[in-house]
């Protein structure tokens, strides 16, 4: 007797969290990413800082070849800004509960035992 293949269906709650769980972690990478991005950055702006006092040194020459590296940093940045943007569209919004403020009990409005000293 074969076996039933097995069939999984998320609830809404689930999609939503999957969702969330998803924005969450492209958020970390686009963090990273952007971190990255502005090390890459600096280093080529100091390479060509210091090219115009040291000429072309091994060094510098080694910190401009890192341009292929922003120009991959940047796609994959502009790729994740809009898969955050489409699950942003696409997550549903939860309505805002209200709490009522605790009104601290009777203990309040008592008036404080003279001779006590609060630190």
């Amino acid at each position: 007797m074969p076996l039933q293949p097995l069939v999984v269906q998320l609830s809404e709650g689930q999609k939503k969290e999957a969702m969330k769980r998803f924005r969450h972690k492209y958020s970390e990478e686009l963090i990273k990413i952007e971190s990255d991005l502005n090390d890459v950055l600096t280093a080529i702006a100091e390479a060509e800082f210091l090219a115009q006092y040291l000429g072309e040194q091994p060094e510098i020459k080694e910190l401009k070849k890192r341009q292929a590296e922003v120009e991959t940093l940047q796609q994959r940045r502009l790729y994740l800004g809009k898969i955050i943007d489409r699950l942003d569209q696409y997550t549903p919004q939860e309505k805002a509960v209200a709490v009522p403020v605790p009104s601290g009990g009777a203990a309040a409005g008592a008036p404080k035992p003279g001779g006590i000293k609060r630190y």
